[in-house]
């Protein structure tokens, strides 16, 4: 048996609670892999060898985990609100296009 559905509209304001919930997501999890990441590569002692070597061209840094994370985190935030709005422009661009063309027409075959 087949069954035909169109999908004429899609809800812009459950798009943008989706996104948010996605992008949320998956920063937490980028901050998470890039908390792993940073404990490994100070634990193999790469930091301090970073540094030494710039020390010796007498450049004088100095690594502040605190700020890097904080900075890493509050671009993810703007990164989320940012692909959120553009989830939700392209809702709005595929309703206004599927009231031209109808929508997106689907064939669902069901197995007996």
């Amino acid at each position: 048996m087949r069954r035909r559905a169109s999908l004429r509209r899609v809800d812009p304001w459950s798009v943008l609670k989706l996104s948010l919930i996605f992008y949320f997501c998956a920063l937490l999890f980028f901050m998470m892999a890039l908390t792993i990441f940073w404990a490994v590569v100070n634990r193999m002692g790469l930091i301090e060898t970073l540094l030494t070597t710039l020390g010796q061209f007498r450049l004088d840094v100095t690594i502040q985990s605190t700020e890097i994370a904080r900075a890493v985190f509050l671009i993810g935030l703007l990164n989320v609100i940012a692909w959120s709005g553009i989830n939700v422009f392209i809702a709005f661009l595929y309703n206004l296009v599927a009231d031209l063309i109808g929508g997106l027409n689907i064939t669902l075959a069901s197995e007996e």
